[in-house]
């Protein structure tokens, strides 16, 4: 007797290997067997023919990091078979902390994760990953993040640390290593994260190491100089002797179109020398973040109250409008996608063109006062060159062997990028049904057993007895994004059933309500 069984799927186990029919039986949270079923009985039976039985997929680049507290139900993630999700992206979160600096991120970080009413009292990682434990809908992995580490030991400073200073954040790194994180992650092109050189982050790479962490980053200016980006995030590898996860990898700048292939090539050379080098990336070419990264670095220093002090004076408005000048920002390029207050809901889903030609006012009277009047809780989706002309880009990325793919999705506003509800079903619509660009067993390793390998995670990722039952059960003919640019909060379709550590958490299509939710800790 099965708690439940999943009969006559076409099981694509994560390993790669070919698939195969047969029958899954789950007895609390574990895979009991995976054999011909037919003479065995389950409390609950569910009927997979035509369908695919596989394990549940995992986002390695998340931003659920406030809103997943909030919304523990996760449901524009869980209908996309996500079972797991990797937070702590970009340098940008909330652990280890003071109570005094979680205020300040809290307000900093808004239009990045959003500020919702939830209990803010956390302060270790250990506090911090207590919070999804068995009350959220997804399994939850954490990175470090490098601004909780800079922010805690020299504050906002523009400046290199000293050697105690160093010392202070390699101890915060092991003290939230020790209590379940599984890496450290910088966001280069984001303050103060942006004030680090190389030297600072290879030795707290070493740190991460001593604990056979790994280390994900959003490169520096990895827009307009991906080779050199790529060059230091390569280089920190090698000399801390740390595996490298590149976030989002992806090519922005025009003059770096078609140029996949040696992008990649670096990768794989890299490899093949010893470096441990994988990418996460989101099928799409446009991209999305806080309103507050338009600006640039030094306006961020002293942290927020200083910064909106800063904002508010017309010498610091007229030297950011020269650096928007210099930058040739393209307005057109660049929509609203999500603020905080109802006085300005209206501007979300609208160009900045258009925004600022209704405001009547200047592009960098509009940026500031958006800013000011919202404590920071804005963000944008930018739209970083011709998603039909990049589509080769994407492709040659999403399908290299060692790229994991993510959401990178903003979880605020009524207009979020799609990436945030479609990814996972737009990478298996796209790559292997329409193009057949990977088979189903590579196309679903991908998302399995290649995340699992890099998390460490022993027990999942795989369809085998005895691993942990987080399961996906997906109809190949329907698997397809629904979110648009237009309207970013559509449901992904064909995925009908999800089970999270053994519960069912989508039942043909119906969101139980479930949180079997579990902190992965390193």
């Amino acid at each position: 007797m099965f708690d439940i069984v999943i009969r006559k799927g076409r099981i694509i186990d994560g390993s790669g290997n070919p698939w195969y029919y047969g029958d899954v039986g789950i007895r609390g949270d574990r895979i009991e067997a995976i054999d011909d079923l037919s003479a065995a009985s389950g409390a609950r039976v569910i009927d997979a023919r035509g369908k695919i039985v596989c394990p549940g997929f995992m986002d390695m680049h998340a931003l659920s990091d406030i809103m997943l507290l909030a919304d523990p139900a996760h449901e524009g993630k869980i209908r996309q078979g996500i079972t797991a999700e990797l937070l702590g992206n970009d340098g940008l979160s909330y652990a280890p902390v003071s109570p005094p600096l979680l205020q300040e991120l809290r307000r900093y970080l808004s239009g990045l994760y959003g500020n919702p009413n939830i209990a803010w009292n956390w302060a270790s990682v250990r506090d911090y990953l207590s919070r999804f434990d068995r009350k959220v809908a997804v399994n939850v992995a954490y990175l470090i993040p490098h601004c909780v580490l800079r922010l805690g030991a020299l504050g906002w400073q523009q400046r290199s640390p000293s050697e105690s200073e160093i010392a202070v954040m390699q101890a915060m790194i092991e003290s939230g290593m020790e209590e379940g994180a599984v890496g450290f992650s910088t966001g280069l092109s984001y303050p103060p994260n942006s004030y680090a050189d190389t030297e600072e982050l290879i030795q707290l790479c070493r740190a991460v190491a001593k604990y056979n962490g790994f280390y994900v980053t959003h490169m520096r200016n990895y827009f307009d100089q991906i080779f050199e980006a790529l060059g230091e995030a390569i280089r920190i590898g090698r000399e801390a002797q740390v595996p490298v996860m590149i976030s989002h990898l992806k090519i922005g700048s025009p003059r770096h179109r078609g140029r996949a292939g040696e992008i990649l090539a670096l990768i794989d050379q890299a490899r093949r020398d010893g470096v441990d080098v994988t990418m996460n990336c989101y099928p799409y070419q446009a991209g999305s973040g806080p309103l507050f990264r338009l600006l640039p670095d030094w306006s961020a220093e002293g942290g927020p109250e200083a910064m909106a002090a800063r904002l508010s004076k017309p010498t610091i408005r007229r030297q950011i409008a020269a650096y928007f000048r210099e930058a040739d920002f393209d307005w057109r390029a660049c929509a609203i996608s999500a603020v905080g207050s109802e006085a300005n809901k209206r501007l979300e889903g609208l160009t900045f063109d258009r925004a600022i030609r209704e405001s009547g006012k200047e592009p960098v009277d509009f940026i500031c006062d958006l800013l000011l009047q919202e404590e920071f809780e804005a963000s944008i989706i930018n739209f970083a060159g011709n998603e039909a002309e990049a589509a080769e880009d994407i492709k040659a990325v999403m399908t290299h062997p060692a790229t994991m793919v993510c959401t990178d999705g903003l979880l605020i506003g009524r207009s979020p990028h799609p990436r945030t509800f479609g990814s996972f079903a737009r990478y298996l619509r796209l790559y292997a049904r329409e193009q057949r660009a990977l088979s189903w067993e590579e196309a679903i390793r991908k998302l399995t057993s290649l995340p699992a390998q890099r998390l460490g995670l022993q027990r999942r990722g795989l369809l085998k007895r005895g691993l942990l039952a987080d399961i996906v059960v997906l109809d190949p003919e329907r698997v397809a994004d629904r979110a648009t640019f237009e309207d970013g909060r559509q449901y992904a379709a064909g995925i009908d059933y999800v089970l999270v550590n053994g519960r069912l958490t989508l039942d043909d299509g119906r969101h139980t309500g479930a949180t079997a939710g579990r902190a992965l800790r390193g």
